[in-house]
C-alpha cells in the first residue's frame, strides 16, 4: 500500500489537466466579461445618443405627432431592442422665484410606454444655460432595461439604464414648442 502511495505521489501524468481545470473557469469569466461589460457600456452610450437625437428633433418646433420621434430614438439604439423602453418628451419653462432663484416647470409633455409629466409640475433647477427668466428648453428621457448575453453576472441581470437630456429650443421662428396634447408655457 505504501509503495502505491509513493508511486502516485511521484506520478506527474495529468498535472496539466488539473492545472487547466483550475485556470479554465477564471479564463472563461474574463472572456465573458470582455464581451459583456463593453456591450453594456456601448448600450449606455447609444442611450445618450438616442435622447440627444430626440431632444434635438423636438426642439425645432411644435409637432402634431411625436410617433416618428419615438421611432427615431429607438432606431438610434440599434442593435439593442428598445421597443419596450419608456420615453418621455417634455417642453419646460423657466420662472424666477421670489428669492431670485430659478425654477423649471413642465409646459407640455408626451410619453410612450410610461407616464408623461403633469403640466406645471416642478422639475427643479433649470440647466445653467437656461437659468434666465422665461427661458424654454426641451427634455428627452429614456429608460432601457439591459438584457445581457450571458447570465453569469447577477449585477447585469437587473440593470436598467436611464438618461435625461436637456436641449435648448431651436425654433427658427422663436415660437414656443408645444408637444401634442399640451399647451404653451404660461
Amino acid at each position: 500500500m505504501r509503495r502505491q502511495i509513493r508511486r502516485l505521489a511521484g506520478d506527474r501524468a495529468g498535472v496539466s489537466a488539473v492545472e487547466f481545470a483550475l485556470v479554465a473557469p477564471v479564463m472563461i469569466v474574463i472572456f465573458i466579461g470582455t464581451i459583456e461589460l463593453p456591450r453594456a457600456y456601448a448600450t449606455k452610450q447609444r442611450l445618450v445618443r438616442a435622447t440627444r437625437s430626440m431632444a434635438d428633433l423636438i426642439s425645432r418646433g411644435s409637432l402634431t405627432s411625436v410617433t416618428d420621434i419615438y421611432a427615431a430614438g429607438r432606431a438610434v439604439m440599434y442593435p439593442s431592442d428598445a421597443s419596450g423602453s419608456g420615453i418621455i418628451l417634455t417642453a419646460a419653462g423657466v420662472y424666477q422665484l421670489a428669492n431670485k432663484s430659478y425654477e423649471a416647470r413642465v409646459c407640455s409633455s408626451a410619453a410612450d410606454k410610461t407616464t408623461k409629466r403633469v403640466a406645471n409640475a416642478i422639475l427643479g433647477e433649470p440647466p445653467p444655460s437656461e437659468a434666465r427668466v422665461n427661458a424654454r428648453y426641451m427634455m428627452a428621457e429614456m429608460t432601457y432595461r439591459y438584457v445581457p448575453i450571458f447570465n453569469l453576472f447577477p449585477a447585469l441581470n437587473d440593470l436598467t439604464f436611464s438618461q435625461v437630456t436637456t436641449w435648448p429650443v431651436r425654433s427658427v421662428t422663436g415660437a414656443p414648442v408645444v408637444l401634442p396634447g399640451g399647451a404653451a408655457c404660461p
